[in-house]
Parts: structure tokens; sequence; C-alpha cells
């Protein structure tokens, strides 16, 4: 071999020796630059990988607090909304090996169609089907006696309301928010948050195979279960209230109706309710979601006559006029080219305020709104809660907004002394009325008393909501004149269908024009009939407000707040004055 040869044969191989240790120092470069990474750059992503390949986290779930109506006489608290474990009945139809027979001896138990059983456990890999949730125990127990390969059980906590659709605008439901169960209307709600609770969790080191290492790490945080709450709610008071609404709302062929009894000395709500109703443990299969919307707090109307005690309130008030003030009425009025009438079409001659209440004369209020005057109307109208939600502790609320003076129309002031062209939802009147009860004070109506929390240590908070004064919305004096008045009403007006010999009690009737949907003018066909008062006077006990959404006249019947709304108020009266064994007045 010739040296030129050999020294050629020489450099090729220092050549490949050179690309291979260059090879071997970059892979070792890249390695340890790999190992730089995964021990310092990315040190917490791996540490959190390796936790997670070795930990097992179990949320625990808190358990909803309960809603409680208390016995006046007893203290004895009565669940209106508690939970229950109930079974979740599933199929892994990859252990089913005879599917016909599967599904035909399930389908009687668990009250399912045989086909629809069959279908979902015909998927041969599917490893979970659930089938049924809601079972109870001694239907899984029947189900295990028939020895059936590819069926499972699991407990659920459900919502569950035990006396079925009682009081069921003021409870709501427990419904769905995308995959979390959350409350919905009413008091479910509006406390969500109390009810609910705090979801909490285990966090402990398992082994390979996944298993729990019971000497490993573990972290618990306890679920807090949620609030309990104490209704203001009396349960006798709703449960004769409802009937009433009820059987009142079929008699007279209403579309639907409300209901509002008030402490109104404290805002305590006593019983709430509307018809059509619905049961709060069957939500799910109601068609029309709008029965929801509680109308008593949700749904604006014109009140008609029954908004005149407030507007001749106010005058008191602004002392324009007085209890014996005279006017006289020609029957009608001429405001804005308009012409306003009696409801009745009468003209009364020489009458007084105390008359115009008792009577209803439109024009009397026409006569007392332009002494009044828009600016002042206006004013204690804001005073008596009428700009602003009434702060009743039920979710969904509906505010009325009071437009000012400026964008009144000329005939503006005059209809809304008659309680037209101005629209206020039950629960706005009831309370500006309840002020007129309770020495002129505005007091926020609320629908829970007391909520009971309990703590960490095994022990229990209670809290008692106290009754709130917004504002003085009238002089005491002027909440006595008006009274006073609404007693005379009662006794000597057209309001008498709602009086209960023996007691003294304050009220007005209330028969409204419906505004046409969509064009100005109302449905000749339709009323709204309504009654508020309160009562005894000396004390008041109670405030009463029934409202009937379009009742039908007939051949010797009158659909009107007199032959409607005041006898449901005069019933109801009679039941409270023996439930509160409340002595007679004379």
């Amino acid at each position: 071999m010739s040296y030129r040869k050999h020294k050629k044969e020489s450099q090729h191989r220092d050549f490949r020796i050179d690309v291979l240790l260059a090879i071997i120092f970059l892979i070792t470069g890249l390695i340890i630059f790999r190992l730089f990474v995964v021990q310092v750059v990315n040190h917490s992503f791996y540490t959190a990988l390796a936790q997670d390949q070795h930990q097992v986290v179990a949320s625990l779930t808190p358990e909803r607090g309960q809603i409680f109506v208390q016995d006046k006489y007893s203290d004895a608290l009565y669940p209106l909304a508690s939970n229950q474990k109930l079974n979740l009945v599933y199929a892994v139809p990859k252990q089913i090996k005879n599917p016909d027979d599967f599904a035909k001896k399930l389908a009687p138990i668990l009250e399912i169609d045989e086909k629809d059983i069959l279908e979902r456990v015909s998927k041969e890999d599917d490893l979970y089907e659930p089938l049924k949730n809601k079972v109870t125990d001694e239907k899984v127990e029947e189900i295990k006696k028939l020895d059936l390969e590819g069926v499972g059980f699991t407990k659920e906590s459900w919502r569950i309301y035990p006396e079925g659709g009682l009081a069921a605008h003021i409870l709501g439901f427990v419904g769905y928010d995308g995959d979390q169960r959350k409350g919905r209307y009413g008091v479910e709600g509006y406390y969500e948050q109390r009810l609910a609770g705090k979801s909490g969790h285990l966090e402990a080191e398992r082994d390979v195979a996944g298993r729990w290492i019971s000497i490993g790490k573990k972290e618990i945080k306890p679920a807090v279960n949620g609030d309990d709450l104490i209704l203001t709610l009396d349960r006798a008071i709703q449960y004769k209230a409802e009937a009433e609404l009820k059987s009142a709302t079929e008699k007279w062929g209403a579309d639907s109706a409300s209901i509002i009894v008030m402490n109104p000395q404290d805002g305590e709500i006593l019983a709430m309710a509307n018809y059509p109703t619905y049961d709060n443990n069957k939500y799910a299969e109601v068609k029309d979601i709008n029965i929801f919307n509680n109308a008593a707090i949700f749904e604006h109307y014109e009140p008609g006559s029954a908004f005149k005690p407030i507007c001749m309130a106010v005058a008191l008030d602004e002392g324009v006029v007085a209890p014996d003030t005279t006017y006289t009425d020609t029957g009608a009025a001429n405001i804005g080219g308009y012409t306003i009438h009696n409801y009745d079409n009468k003209s009364y001659g020489v009458q007084t305020m105390t008359n115009v209440l008792e009577k209803s004369i439109n024009t009397g209020m026409v006569f007392v709104n332009e002494h009044l005057g828009a600016e002042k109307l206006y004013n204690g109208l804001l005073k008596l809660g009428f700009n602003e939600l009434s702060g009743i502790d039920l979710d969904s609320e509906a505010n009325t907004e009071l437009n000012p003076p400026q964008l009144w129309r000329a005939s503006n002031l005059a209809t809304i002394g008659y309680g037209q062209g101005i629209a206020v939802t039950p629960i706005e009147l009831a309370n500006a009325t309840a002020a007129m009860a309770e020495n002129g004070n505005l007091v926020t109506p609320h629908i829970v008393k007391e909520i009971i929390h309990y703590n960490p240590d095994g022990t229990e908070t209670r809290e008692k909501i106290p009754a709130k004064i917004v504002r003085q919305a009238l002089k005491p004096g002027t909440a006595a004149t008006i009274s006073a008045m609404l007693v005379s009403s009662v006794d000597n007006g057209y309001a008498k269908t709602g009086r209960v010999p023996g007691y003294h009690l304050a009220g007005k009737t209330g028969t409204a024009q419906v505004p046409l949907k969509g064009e100005r003018g109302y449905d000749p066909e339709k009323v709204i009939t309504s009654f508020i008062g309160y009562g005894p006077i000396e004390d008041p006990k109670f405030l009463i407000l029934v409202k009937f959404d379009n009742p039908k006249s007939g051949p010797n019947f009158r659909a009107d707040g007199v032959n409607t709304a005041a006898p449901v108020f005069k019933a109801l009266v009679q039941f409270l004055v023996n439930y509160y064994q409340i002595p007679p007045s004379e």
C-alpha cells in the first residue's frame, strides 16, 4: 500500500470519527438540555403530573338547606322543601347476555316501556346506560331479587317538596344550570348561595393500581352544608288562601288570580298565592314556563279604583283636601280632550272626600288630583315606593318605572286618580297600602324570618330577620285619617261586600279596564277586579289583596271588585279573626 493511499484512508477514518463524536456530543447535549427543561424549567408541571398520577381527588357535595314554616302555636317546624336520597338505576349493556329478558323483567318495576329499555341496553359495547332516577329503596330491593346481570344502582340526593304544590310560587324549585343544580325562582332562587352551601374535597395518595394508600398523605376540606330557612308564611293561612283563590277563580271563570296576606306592622308575608299554579316536584312537566313567574311580584296591571286610596292619602298628606272637603259631581269631567265618566255613569251632586271613596267616584278623584298637582302626586307616589323594588326576598321581582310629570299627557294626572294609566305590581300596591295601617311607615315586605347556619364544629347560629322601616311615607295623622275613611267605605260604601260584622275593617274595591296589546285603548271585553283591605283598624294584624284577571260576567252577575274579590277578602277575614282569636271591635 502506498503512503499516499494509506494517508487518504486515514483521513477518511478521522472524518468519520469526528462526525460520530459530533453526533454523540449533539445527542448528549440534547439529553442534558431536556433534563434541564424537565428538572428546572418545567419542574412544577411534571411534579403536578406525577402527583396527579398518584393522587385521587374526590369532591364532597354539601347538603342543601331545608325550607320550613313554623306552627303559630306549637313552634313546630314543617318542611316545605327538603332532600331525599333516592336511587338511580342504570344498565351495563356489555354485561347483559339476554337483552329481551332483561327489558321484560325490569319494565313493569320501573314503569318504563319495554321497548325503550331494550333500545338502551342493545348497545353491546356500552358500559353505562341510565334507566331511571328517583327510584325508591323498595323498588331497588324488588329489582335485586331478580338477580339480573348488568344492572346497577347509585344513590342521588333530590330536592322534594313534601306539601306538593303548596306555596309553589313562594318556594320556586331546584333546576339545572348546565350540569349544576341551582335554585330557580322564589326563595330557592333568591337564597341560592345560602341554601346551596359550599363544596369540599378529599385528596389522598394512591398506588399504581389506583387504590388509596391508608398511610399516605391526605387532605380533607369538609363540605359546608347549606343554611336552613324558616319562612314568615303561616301554613294554615296559606292553605286557606290557596283554597279560596282556586274556588273563586274557577267560579268566576277568571284567566288567573293572585292573593297576598301580610302583616302590615312588620312586613311579614303570611300567605301569597297565584292561580293557576304548579307542583314544584313536577316542574319539568310544566309546558308554559310563564307559570313559574310569581304574578304577585312580577306582573304589572292597572289597579283601577283600588288605587284611589293611594292618591287620596297623598292629597291628605299635602293638606289640599280633608275628609269633609266637598265638590259638586256632574257625572263627567273634560280633561285634555277626553271626557271622563263615573263607572256607573251616574252623577252624585255635592259629595265629600269620604263619599268619593265610599261610592268610588272617578270624577271625585279627578277633582282631588287637580288640586294636588302632578309634582306633588309624583313625589308622594315615590315616597310610597312606586318607583323602586319593594325589596321582598323573592327571586324575579319586577320594578315599576313611573314616568316623571314632564312626560305625562294632559289626561294622566286625572286618570291616575282612579288607577288607570299607571301600572303597578300587586306587592307594590299592598306594601304602599300597608303604610296606611302602620302609622305611615313604609316597611320592607319579607318572606324569611330566620336563617339557621350550621358551623363546622357542629353548633348552629340563628339569625333572625328584623322588620325594616324604609321611610316615613305618610304622616301618622294622615294614616289614621285615610284608614277611618276606608272603614267608612267598607261600612257604608260599595266595599260593604267585604264587611265582617263586629270588626272595623278598612278596604277598597277595584275594577279596572285592561289595555289592548300593541295599540292604544282598552279591551271592552276584559276587566281586572280586586279588593284591598286591612284590619282590625284599632291594631291591624293583617292586610289582604285579592286580584282576578278577566273574570266573566253572566246574565245575573256583574264581574267587578264588589262581586268577585270582596267576598274572598271577607272569607279570609272571617278565618283570620277566628285563627288569631281576635275579639270583635264592637
